[in-house]
């Protein structure tokens, strides 16, 4: 596949100026035929940040807050689940009950990657 051509400087200059001016960085790619990641590229070359930054750092935040309380409800469903199986969580030979292995699996998995 042949180089492409490089963009020429008025067009970093405009996009530059649509970055200080705050429209969004899909808005800027659209409008200027670019992708996203060249108009990334430009605001580093120029020193720029987006004036969104912020909202992306809630929302990441706000996702992380609702996994952990999704992971606690599950917790606390799987340790009713475990209280509330038999007396007996072994078999005759020792080992455990497939009940019991396999909510005690699902309870070890939740914390997994998130200890």
């Amino acid at each position: 596949m042949p180089k492409r051509l490089p963009r020429p400087g008025s067009t970093h200059d405009a996009v530059a100026d649509a970055i200080r001016a705050g429209e969004g960085r899909n808005q800027i790619a659209r409008s200027f035929g670019v992708s996203s990641g060249s108009v990334s590229k430009i605001a580093r070359e120029y020193r720029l940040s987006f004036d969104d930054d912020w909202r992306t750092a809630t929302a990441t935040e706000a996702h992380r807050v609702d996994a952990a309380l999704a992971r606690l409800t599950r917790e606390e469903e799987l340790i009713g689940e475990l209280l509330h199986l038999p007396q007996t969580t072994r078999q005759r030979d020792g080992k455990a009950t497939k009940a019991y292995r396999r909510i005690s699996y699902q309870l070890y998995d939740i914390h997994r990657h998130h200890a």
